[in-house]
Parts: structure tokens; sequence; C-alpha cells
């Protein structure tokens, strides 16, 4: 009974930690690509990871709500068009 709560929340941290990372990517290239480069966040997992230094100034929410609401929309686009 034990290790299936321990195996559970496991998966349950490694799926929340690759789709966090995926949103963050995401959102991420996109303000990259829109600003023509001038704008750009830290890309590698040790960065993702580290809390920031400033409290309340978190680079993280930005790039995460923008990869977030682009697979929204394409999720929305897609039933959609079906």
């Amino acid at each position: 009974m034990m290790l299936a709560l321990v195996a559970e929340l496991m998966f349950w941290f490694l799926w929340d930690f690759v789709f966090s990372y995926l949103f963050y990517f995401t959102g991420a290239m996109l303000v990259y690509v829109f600003s023509l480069g001038k704008i750009n966040y830290p890309l590698s997992v040790t960065r993702f990871l580290a809390a920031p230094k400033i409290r309340g100034r978190s680079e993280f929410d930005k790039p995460f709500l923008l990869g977030f609401a682009f697979y929204i929309g394409l999720f929305v686009l897609a039933v959609w068009l079906s």
C-alpha cells in the first residue's frame, strides 16, 4: 500500500515537472521569437529549478503563462476545427 502511494506521488511529481518545463520552454521561445531576440529567458533545467534571487520577482511566471495559453489555444483551435 505504501509503495503504491510513493510510486503515485513520484509519477505526479515527474509529470508536473515535465509539463511545467514544457509550458515554460514554449513560452520562453515564443517571447524570444516575437521580440526578435531582444528578450530571452534562461532555458536550462538548472536555471528553471533555481529559486529567484529577489522574492516576488519570479522570471518563471510570464513564460509559463504564455506557454500554457499557447497550448490551450492550440487545443481550442483543434476542437473548433474538428
